[in-house]
């Protein structure tokens, strides 16, 4: 009798585990190294002595270059730069899906107080060390530390202590101290407060609160998740988006990932609702994300000729605060990116939910990945800029450079429990 609870209980984790998810996880982290180091080089995010294609330009042009006024600018709409634009809108906001996903499936294992433990562990030892230590070395390798022992020292230990009293400071604090370890804390902050919505509802599975977030699956025509609840996304653009641009999770982001975040749990919550919905309506989701697509096209182009940030919000800087374009843009930006979301779980539902060998391997590399390609990132783009290269070579070169470094850098820390605790890789016994 023992054996068949216990083979029952493990068939029963089996058959919760979505390998989809889990590979969706791993392609989308994946892509955040190309996207960073893309936007080193067409972008100037970095700085424009940081950018290999910084040299092409003549004298007299890289005072306007340096202001970001012309093709190699966050602001281009050239081909290349369209692609990053479009890639930033919904990659994001489907991460933050997959970990409400993860969390609704590891909230069905574990106390409220298990849970929290867990996520302190997992999120915010990596997010303080990382923080500590890849910062530090971002800062060497951008020129901004005095190349002395004395002063690479105090460099570091200021940097812990400034770093862990100023990461919470809305809006800058975040940018400041954590710099691309933002995720974390944000993620950090969702858990938090929806820990009484996963308490009741693992305690009440049948209960009034797990049928009202079931309830948009089964609106007719699919009317729920076609329309209502892209609107709420849009909704909180329309109340956030006019004071501050979004920007590393802060202004309208932080509400809006926070959205996605507990839609993600929502779909899980589901369960069979969820899966028969984007099964079924496959097609008609990548159509419809065809037509957001173009329309959001059509919005950064009105936003490029205007000068007016539609997409990046933060429109009383240009005296207004709303009017029927910029309602008109909440609406795209949020449609876009929830269409784009829907596309690829369903695509991932259909092709991805197999198991792999090489799946539980790349998962535990996705926070080593994550937390140190940030600095690698910028030794990649110096490189390039070293060996004379520019455009697309040059971001290859650097993505290159980077994933290596990376691999070698995870093969080293996930040898030790030690190495693996401070860089969010679970127990080798678990």
């Amino acid at each position: 009798m023992q054996t068949s609870s216990s083979s029952n209980s493990q068939n029963s984790k089996k058959a919760i585990r979505r390998h989809d998810i889990d590979w969706l996880r791993v392609i989308l982290f994946g892509l955040l190294i190309p996207f960073h180091v893309a936007i080193g080089v067409y972008w100037s995010t970095y700085g424009t002595e940081m950018n290999p294609n910084f040299e092409e330009i003549s004298g007299e042009d890289r005072g306007e270059f340096a202001e970001n006024n012309n093709d190699y600018t966050a602001e281009s709409v050239t081909f290349t730069s369209m692609i990053l634009h479009w890639m930033h809108q919904w990659r994001l906001a489907a991460l933050f899906m997959i970990s409400g996903m993860g969390t609704a499936f590891a909230f069905k294992r574990r106390s409220w107080k298990v849970f929290l433990t867990e996520r302190c562990k997992r999120l915010l030892i990596p997010m303080f060390f990382g923080s500590w230590t890849m910062g530090f070395a971002g800062s060497v390798i951008l020129g901004e530390q005095e190349m002395t022992l004395a002063g690479l020292t105090g460099g570091f230990l200021s940097g812990i202590i400034w770093r862990s009293l100023f990461f919470w400071v809305p809006i800058f604090g975040k940018l400041l101290a954590l710099g691309h370890l933002w995720f974390l804390w944000n993620l950090f902050q969702y858990s938090v407060i929806l820990i009484p919505v996963f308490h009741l509802v693992r305690n009440n599975p049948e209960g009034q609160l797990i049928r009202f977030l079931r309830a948009p699956f089964r609106i007719p025509m699919g009317i729920g998740i076609f329309i209502l609840l892209p609107l709420i996304l849009a909704l909180t653009e329309i109340i956030f988006k006019p004071w501050y641009p979004g920007f590393i999770g802060v202004g309208y982001e932080w509400f809006w990932f926070f959205v996605f975040f507990a839609f993600g749990y929502v779909c899980i919550t589901a369960k069979d609702e969820y899966y028969e919905f984007v099964e079924n309506r496959r097609m008609q989701i990548s159509i419809l994300t065809l037509f957001w697509t173009i329309a959001f096209v059509w919005l950064r182009f009105e936003q490029h000729n205007s000068g007016i940030p539609y997409v990046d919000g933060g429109w009383l800087e240009n005296n207004i605060f709303h009017n029927g374009m910029t309602l008109l843009a909440c609406l795209i930006h949020s449609f876009h990116a929830w269409f784009w979301c829907l596309t690829i779980f369903s695509w991932a539902a259909h092709l991805l939910d197999k198991p792999s060998e090489n799946l539980a391997y790349l998962n535990q590399g996705v926070y080593p990945f994550y937390i140190v390609h940030m600095p690698l990132t910028f030794a990649g783009l110096r490189i390039s800029t070293e060996l004379g290269l520019k455009n697309y070579p040059a971001v290859i070169i650097a993505t290159a450079f980077v994933i290596l470094t990376c691999w070698a850098f995870f093969e080293a820390v996930r040898r030790t429990n030690v190495s693996r605790f401070l860089f969010g890789i679970k127990p080798a016994n678990q």
